[in-house]
């Protein structure tokens, strides 16, 4: 509960804090000093409690619009040609436009008029001015506070109208808000760049000493030492200038018997980075309740469930990836730096402590992160397409960029860098690879089609929805 009312107060605050800079983007910030409203945030925050809260925030949006804003709108309006047409109440708005245009029809005569207002009457002039209100009180786009007459308004109207227009802008922006959080995943580009994970899962690893490269880096880096590299089951599933390291540590709890990560510990990864707090950006921690990731995995809170789960956690802090990059600079990368589980004898009370490494941190840090909108990337969790998705969107993300047409040709080892081809054989690696874009390709979304010809892949991706060309970096603040 206390991690479900953090996320409720941190998208509080984000909708707020949003809405907020809206309003100075759209200039209403001088509207508001004019109606002695001086504290925007304290403003913009209180109307969201009254309004917002405690509400299903829709629902609240809703009735707002239709009740607060159309309805008034049209109100306005109507008022304002009534009291024209008959004239009737305060000689302001149309009444007093009538009367100004009717005495510039007086001082420069009907050429004048023409000349200035291109009219040839001031019934037509009138008629012009009918029409603009009209459709502005049809416009839902158009605010209160730009309504034509809105300087004749008194400051008791204008004081109320401005609530009326934050509120509006606040629902708008939990709207968009709740569109991209609500069904939203994410993963450092790391762990999209590196093979961590192979496409296959229930594999035992074999492992074997450093090989001569990377015990002679183990002079430079002592780290190394600790570790033992991971025998590939088929020699091309990892580029040559990586290696794969598990710690002896765990080795030797498991006797030599080590479970490979697969598609499900990166699911697990992502999962576990969405529970990060505001104390995440000073400790690089992650706190979190052990049932909750066993739920999320396997939708339940058996005592196998949360077996595999400890397992996956311990995965994801002993495995790394060693190697050298194109300068020929070593490099040696994991995603959890370190991983405690306190009050392990009962699941109930289990709590997990996370430190990811400084590279995921910088990761996050520099919003450096792959992200994927929709309710179909969570039809896809369970299977090695969840992980391929994240791979297929970078692509798709960077062939958008540079301007690549489809179909996007790809050689198959490039996968590698992003996905260990972790099957014996080139054949049933491609055919797993090949299965699980199908999957992709049936939820309708990032893969639209693709083809194979010899060793290269043909892709063709959807185009950007509206949701993927706004800025989210709202959702990936650490």
């Amino acid at each position: 509960m206390e991690n479900q009312s953090n996320s409720n107060s941190r998208s509080q605050q984000l909708i707020i804090s949003q809405a907020v800079n809206s309003i100075k983007q759209h200039g209403m910030e001088d509207i508001l000093h004019e109606a002695a409203i001086y504290d925007i945030n304290g403003f913009v925050a209180s109307l969201y409690q009254e309004h917002y809260a405690l509400e299903n925030i829709e629902n609240a949006y809703k009735k707002i619009r239709y009740y607060s804003f159309m309805k008034l709108k049209r109100r306005w309006v109507k008022t304002a040609i009534r009291n024209y047409q008959e004239g009737r109440g305060y000689n302001k708005e149309l009444r007093a436009q009538h009367d100004m245009i009717s005495a510039y029809l007086k001082v420069a005569g009907p050429e004048g008029l023409y000349r200035e207002f291109h009219v040839k009457s001031v019934e037509d002039y009138m008629q012009l001015c009918i029409t603009k209100i009209q459709e502005w009180a049809e416009d839902p786009n158009r605010l209160l506070h730009t309504y034509p007459y809105w300087s004749q308004k008194t400051l008791n109207q204008k004081t109320s109208t401005l609530k009326t227009d934050v509120l509006m802008v606040l629902g708008e922006v939990a709207k968009e808000i709740d569109l991209t959080q609500r069904v939203a995943h994410h993963s450092p580009t790391l762990a999209v760049d590196i093979p961590f994970f192979g496409m296959s899962d229930r594999i035992k690893n074999k492992t074997d000493h450093l090989d001569e490269r990377l015990n002679d880096a183990s002079q430079l880096n002592l780290d190394l030492l600790n570790y033992e590299s991971v025998v590939p089951k088929y020699k091309e599933g990892v580029p040559h200038n990586l290696s794969v390291l598990v710690s002896k540590e765990f080795i030797q709890e498991l006797n030599g018997k080590v479970p490979d990560l697969d598609s499900k510990d990166f699911e697990a990864f992502t999962e576990i980075l969405s529970y990060r707090d505001i104390s995440f950006q000073t400790s690089r921690k992650i706190i979190f309740p052990l049932v909750r990731l066993v739920e999320k995995l396997y939708a339940n809170k058996s005592g196998k469930s949360y077996d595999l789960t400890t397992k996956r956690l311990m995965k994801l802090g002993y495995y790394r990836v060693a190697g050298h990059n194109d300068e020929g600079d070593f490099f040696i990368r994991g995603l959890f730096s370190s991983v405690t589980i306190r009050n392990a004898t009962t699941l109930a009370d289990s709590q997990v402590v996370v430190t990811v490494t400084e590279e995921v941190y910088d990761d996050l840090l520099k919003q450096q992160i792959v992200s994927i909108y929709g309710e179909q990337i969570e039809q896809l969790t369970g299977s090695f397409a969840y992980h391929l998705a994240f791979v297929l969107q970078k692509e798709r993300m960077a062939s958008i960029q540079s301007g690549e047409e489809n179909p996007v040709r790809r050689h198959w080892r490039q996968f590698t860098y992003s996905i260990r081809f972790n099957k014996s054989r080139k054949s049933e690696n491609l055919m797993e690879l090949e299965a699980n874009l199908d999957r992709i390709k049936e939820h309708e979304f990032i893969l639209k089609d693709w083809h194979r010809s010899g060793d290269y892949y043909f892709f063709t991706f959807y185009p950007l929805e509206s949701w993927e060309m706004l800025n989210h970096n709202d959702t990936l603040l650490l």
